[in-house]
């Protein structure tokens, strides 16, 4: 129930709306990447490529490329763990 919790006050603190939808691309992501049991650095990036992957899509004329978009996709997936 925590990470949930975590999750949804990370996206409410994101102002911009374009944002919220890359940091929780990134955060379904990150799931992802951990049921197929990769390592933190691979969910990282795995979650960066995502990220850049958008933004090259981007370049080709269908949006905006922002480099905060690539930090807000890559956020979630490339957090640091202390697990106890």
């Amino acid at each position: 129930m925590e990470p949930l919790l975590l999750l949804s006050a990370g996206v409410f603190t994101v102002p911009d709306y374009d944002k919220q939808l890359h940091y929780l691309s990134g955060a379904a992501l990150s799931v992802l990447a951990e049921q197929q049991q990769m390592t933190p650095l691979q969910t990282c990036l795995f979650s960066l490529g995502a990220g850049l992957a958008k933004e090259a899509w981007d370049s080709t004329g269908r949006g905006d490329v922002e480099m905060a978009d690539v930090a807000a996709t890559s956020f979630v997936g490339c957090h640091v763990r202390i697990r106890f």
